[in-house]
């Protein structure tokens, strides 16, 4: 599955939540200079505003996911946390990234299409290649994809690639 998430446009502390995590209602206690969480009824409108942007960072991703993805992360508790969960899900770290990418190539260098494969489904195979390649910033040319899907066309299509390339 490729997807692609885009931070929102309408208040940057929202992607901030997302990223840095949950704005916390703290302050420090002038005689015993700890921190301590401000009762709810002593907090000010700003920091109450600050606050509502944990639940809306969540729900902005909330409502950008598939329910199969909702139940992957329904147990997180901060915006940040889903993030986090869902980059490992969908990236991995580095390294798996890289196996990941390694392994599109090879696909993509051995993709064939057999005698018997129909030109929609063998574009659609190419298709899947060719766009999680492009999900891991990986990928080749429109140019090279072009070429390299006419190679692997079954001979019997041919004369049909000569006509294209003419």
């Amino acid at each position: 599955m490729v997807w692609r998430f885009y931070p929102p446009r309408q208040d940057p502390r929202t992607w901030h939540v997302i990223t840095n995590g949950d704005f916390q209602p703290i302050e420090q206690n002038p005689k015993t200079k700890l921190d301590e969480v401000i009762p709810f009824e002593k907090q000010s409108d700003d920091l109450k505003k600050k606050l509502a942007k944990n639940n809306e960072a969540k729900m902005v991703i909330y409502n950008a996911l598939p329910r199969k993805e909702y139940e992957r992360i329904f147990m997180c508790n901060t915006a940040k946390e889903i993030w986090k969960t869902l980059l490992i899900t969908h990236q991995g770290n580095s390294q798996v990234k890289d196996n990941k990418i390694d392994l599109l190539v090879q696909q993509y260098e051995q993709f064939v299409i057999s005698e018997d494969e129909s030109i929609d489904s063998a574009f659609a195979r190419f298709n899947t290649i060719i766009t999680s390649l492009k999900a891991l910033d990986e990928g080749y040319s429109s140019k090279n994809y072009v070429r390299k899907f006419l190679r692997a066309l079954h001979p019997k299509w041919r004369a049909k690639v000569t006509e294209i390339k003419e």
